[in-house]
């Protein structure tokens, strides 16, 4: 490290406070909290530092809780809790926790004091050149691997790098933690289609519907993503969150990753209907009237679409619920693509006929999309 490292002392007793910092002043820049709450004001303010030195006993935040939250927030800088000897009990059991490098009892000689601060600061010396370290190998195994996916497939990685786009406006409007994550999970999301075929890439790009075989091959991509990331560091919630996109999703997921499923997948099916050729309001009033249970990130798609309301509401129904008077918002297709009914139409008695007698022909894809419209008698 270059300089003095600098350590912040928290204790509700300025005279405590006092005597620690005369103490270290003379190898270490120190700052001096009289609270949990100042401490964190203090740590917002000037960024990381390479200890906390911490009181136990202290009014509203106690020293335990302080620390855990720390760790959260800064998690390599490491922590030291300061107590006096009766405390000895709940100083073991934050040890024990993970959240505390080490217990100072009061009163703590100098020379303790010394050895105890100096070998804190060198733990976080080694903490942060690992993390470091961690960071290039996590970013150029992500370019390799990334890398891979634009050459075998630039369709893929286009559409990945749209879905991406949209995930990261989702973020900052739903003002979400972990972007970074997100984002990569949204990019990940797309490494499986290295295996599909070139004709099933290219109805993805499309936006087309695919065959029941085809969309079997779909759905496996976030498995083959996920088989690809497992070795890779710092990757747990990325692969978390790309496995909730598949039909075996991970079943407690936390509050973070299961908010981050419902933005890749709700910004994964928006870029699907764009592709088909709707418009942006269609396409998010069809993800509205689908079995979604992410309305709070369909708001948000809104939002950063700038998209009201629109007033005709799209409907996913079966054929066999259309009636007559209803306009198709997207073409009404077979599973081997044909187009039986193009995209704006109004249905009418013959074209219902015509249906249904492909229908005992041919499988249609369903549901199909249609606006709601004056009944003919």
């Amino acid at each position: 490290m270059t300089g003095r490292p600098t350590v912040l002392l928290v204790d509700d007793e300025s005279t405590i406070l006092e005597t620690l910092s005369l103490q270290l002043r003379r190898d270490h820049k120190v700052l001096v909290a009289e609270s949990g709450a100042d401490a964190l004001r203090l740590l917002g303010e000037f960024g990381p530092v390479a200890a906390v030195i911490s009181d136990l006993r202290m009014p509203g935040m106690d020293g335990v809780e302080l620390l855990r939250r720390v760790q959260l927030e800064y998690p390599d800088t490491t922590r030291v809790l300061h107590t006096a000897q009766s405390d000895l009990t709940s100083a073991i059991a934050a040890i024990n926790d993970g959240g505390v490098y080490r217990y100072l009892a009061k009163p703590v000689g100098t020379d303790e004091l010394r050895d105890t601060v100096r070998e804190a600061v060198e733990l976080h010396g080694r903490s942060t050149a690992d993390r470091q370290l961690l960071d290039k190998t996590l970013k150029a195994s992500l370019q390799a691997l990334f890398g891979c996916l634009e050459l075998a497939s630039p369709a893929a990685f286009a559409r990945a790098g749209r879905i991406r786009t949209l995930v990261s406006e989702l973020c900052h409007e739903m003002q979400l933690d972990a972007l970074w994550e997100i984002e990569v999970a949204a990019m990940a999301s797309q490494l499986g289609a290295v295996t599909l075929p070139p004709a099933v890439l290219a109805k993805l790009d499309k936006g087309l519907p695919c065959t029941e075989d085809e969309q079997a091959m779909v759905d496996a991509l976030p498995g083959v993503a996920v088989q690809l990331l497992k070795n890779i560091p710092m990757l747990t919630d990325v692969i978390e969150i790309v496995r909730g996109l598949s039909l075996n999703p991970p079943p407690h997921p936390s509050p973070l990753v299961e908010t981050a499923i419902d933005v890749v997948r709700t910004a994964t099916d928006f870029e699907t209907l764009e592709s088909r050729g709707l418009e942006r309001e269609s396409a998010i009033t069809v993800l509205e009237c689908r079995d979604h249970g992410a309305l709070h990130v369909l708001a948000a798609l809104r939002k950063v679409t700038g998209c009201i309301q629109v007033k005709d509401k799209v409907r996913g129904l079966r054929v066999v619920d259309l009636e007559v008077g209803m306009r198709v918002a997207e073409d009404i297709v077979a599973t081997n693509g044909l187009v039986l009914i193009g995209r704006g139409m109004v249905v009418t008695e013959l074209l219902l006929d015509r249906l249904n007698n492909y229908a005992r022909m041919i499988e249609i894809i369903e549901p199909v999309l249609a606006v709601p419209g004056a009944r003919r008698f």
